[in-house]
């Protein structure tokens, strides 16, 4: 009896083991398909177009992010595969925050500065070189998985830490978030 009973055991921590590391595997593929999708640029199919401000009326202008372009911008996404709509919704969230700072029509040839369009939108950082320069190197430091949620810690070099949180849709793993880990104090993303 005591022998079935250690090799319950075994073979409960052994499936169990096995099951934690084909979500794992699954997660980080997930991740790394993804930084090097955004690395070769792929969202960027139109360039500095998408976010083209727009000027309509006189007087009392609207000025706007040209919203075709942005839909352009956020179906590249849709087309990775990699990608959730929450995920999605944020960048929508962040293109109307910024919308506000839109000032006057601009000279032709006059160039816009916008702030907080001079960061990284997609890994939400001013130093995607950090990451995007260590991808090969990415260790996953934590990882929680509860039902179809998946919170994933990952280091690329010293001091530079990224979270990720991951959706299950369709037995595939889709990236809902991705922001700075600051968890370390010497984080290289921390204020």
């Amino acid at each position: 009896m005591k022998y079935f009973q250690i090799l319950f055991v075994l073979l409960l921590f052994t499936c169990t083991k096995s099951y934690s590391q084909v979500y794992d595997k699954a997660i980080k593929g997930t991740i790394v398909k993804f930084l090097k999708w955004h690395k070769e640029g792929k969202e960027e199919k139109l360039g500095e177009h998408y976010f083209v401000p727009r000027y309509d009326g006189t007087g009392d202008r609207k000025r706007y992010f040209d919203r075709d372009s942005l839909e352009l911008y956020y179906n590249n996404f849709r087309h990775s595969g990699l990608i959730s709509e929450l995920y999605i919704e944020q960048l929508k969230e962040y293109f109307n925050y910024y919308e506000k700072f839109l000032g006057d029509k601009p000279e032709d040839g006059e160039l816009i500065k916008i702030e907080g369009l001079d960061q990284d939108i997609v890994l939400n950082t001013f130093e995607p070189e950090e990451i995007l320069e260590n991808i090969g190197t990415l260790k996953i430091t934590k990882i929680l998985v509860i039902y179809n949620k998946a919170l994933v810690g990952i280091n690329f070099k010293k001091n530079v830490d990224m979270i990720f949180q991951l959706t299950k849709t369709d037995n595939k793993w889709l990236i809902d978030y991705i922001g700075a880990d600051n968890t370390n104090k010497n984080s290289a993303f921390s204020q």
